[in-house]
């Protein structure tokens, strides 16, 4: 890891890095990856009229996405896409005991609050967090939507009842 980035919350501090939710952050890359008319899906084809009009409009707007559709429509391969909007990196709490990768402003383990609470600012260690880390696929490839929500019609659910 490079030394010219922060490496104790006070650096952090000091640095000016700012906390985002990960809908602010995936907002902001992609207002700046639009700006500058760069390829915003690589390797999707067929879509640029219709799906992805949309997932842009969802992705500004901050909302939940869910994707359906059959086998072979760029699914995952467009959730994967989504990657790219996260920044490189970002700070965690760096803390063995930690549950899970903390915002160093606003940690939310007891363990963490406690241990920003008990110590000064420049005792607290900062590590980075890698976008392409930060995405995990839960699912095995072809698992189905029924898989995992049970035999539901998707347009009745949709419409109100199931």
């Amino acid at each position: 890891m490079p030394h010219d980035k922060p490496q104790n919350l006070q650096q952090l501090r000091e640095s000016g890095w700012v906390s985002k939710t990960v809908k602010q952050e995936i907002r902001d890359n992609l207002q700046r990856l639009l700006a500058a008319g760069d390829e915003l899906y690589p390797g999707i084809v067929g879509y640029e009229d219709t799906v992805i009009p949309e997932v842009n409009i969802a992705l500004l707007s901050g909302h939940d996405m869910l994707f359906l559709g059959e086998k072979g429509q760029a699914k995952s391969r467009l959730m994967r896409a989504l990657v790219r909007f996260l920044d490189p990196e970002i700070p965690y709490i760096d803390l063995p005991a930690a549950p899970f990768h903390e915002d160093p402003y606003r940690p939310l383990s007891g363990v963490c609050r406690q241990f920003v609470a008990s110590r000064p600012e420049h005792e607290i260690p900062i590590a980075w967090w890698p976008r392409e880390d930060r995405y995990a696929e839960r699912l095995s490839p072809g698992t189905k939507f029924a898989d995992l929500i049970g035999e539901i019609d998707p347009a009745k659910l949709a419409g109100g009842t199931s």
